[in-house]
């Protein structure tokens, strides 16, 4: 950005605010004076960008003490590790679209991973793709048994329990190695196919991790979070996983495990 741009940056509607677990957990206050102000260009929908362009929607509640970032807010603190007393900047570059930048209360700086691409494994978050190879990996036919597709049955006992359908895998050498498989033929039934371009979470002992899928006309497979999910939770060749469906819309399945 040349100077002019920088100049012109500097003079977009912005606000700052110290975030707070005591009052910021599931919605942050806009200030008052940012609204009166710009509120009127502020849209329903709205998307809040991190640098290196990571970017996520929220949706602004419109109520009597002011306005929020409701919807989706608790999801993008919890992504971003954004943690009590942190500064927070927020810019408005186009209308519902705030450029959000991160601060530590004792540096001053912002944090390494907001602004550099980091060591994988460094990172709860990484954005590399978990397998050894390219972005343009796919798994052969033949990786893991996650891919059952048109053969796919829910398993019995759980969908009549409580309407949440389940896949079950049992963990290969080519999922310890590579990245896990979710059934094609269970997505197709179960979700929307557009939610395959949106983040999903596996929730363990009410634990969220943050995982992000690739796919193609046939496969769907996890490109970003099984190696850190894979770690955190102990997992081997031989032990079996449940996925259990529990939030169609924001996609999340809740997991737990059989081991050897």
């Amino acid at each position: 950005m040349g100077d002019n741009g920088a100049i012109d940056y500097l003079r977009l509607p912005s606000f700052m605010k110290k975030f707070s677990e005591d009052t910021s957990l599931n919605e942050l206050r806009l200030p008052p004076e940012f609204v009166a102000l710009h509120g009127a260009n502020i849209p329903f929908d709205c998307r809040l960008v991190m640098p290196r362009g990571r970017s996520w929607p929220v949706r602004l509640l419109k109520i009597a003490s002011g306005c929020h970032f409701h919807a989706g807010w608790s999801d993008f603190r919890i992504i971003h590790n954004i943690v009590h007393d942190d500064f927070l900047t927020f810019t408005m570059v186009d209308d519902g679209i705030f450029h959000v930048k991160r601060y530590n209360p004792r540096t001053g700086c912002p944090p390494i991973g907001d602004v550099q691409a980091i060591v994988p494994g460094e990172s709860d978050h990484s954005d590399v793709p978990d397998v050894d190879t390219s972005d343009d990996y796919v798994p052969s036919g033949t990786e893991g048994d996650s891919s059952d597709d048109d053969d796919y049955a829910p398993d019995q006992g759980v969908v009549d329990d409580d309407g949440c359908p389940m896949f079950t895998v049992t963990l290969d050498p080519s999922n310890i190695n590579r990245t896990l498989e979710i059934p094609f033929a269970f997505w197709r039934q179960h979700i929307r196919m557009i939610a395959l371009n949106d983040p999903v979470y596996f929730n363990v002992n009410g634990d969220n991790w943050y995982i992000v899928l690739d796919h193609n006309d046939s496969k769907i497979w996890v490109k970003r979070g099984w190696r850190r999910f894979k770690y955190g939770n102990n997992l081997v060749v031989g032990v079996r996983c449940h996925f259990k469906l529990i939030d169609r819309n924001d996609v999340q399945f809740y997991v737990w495990f059989d081991r050897p």
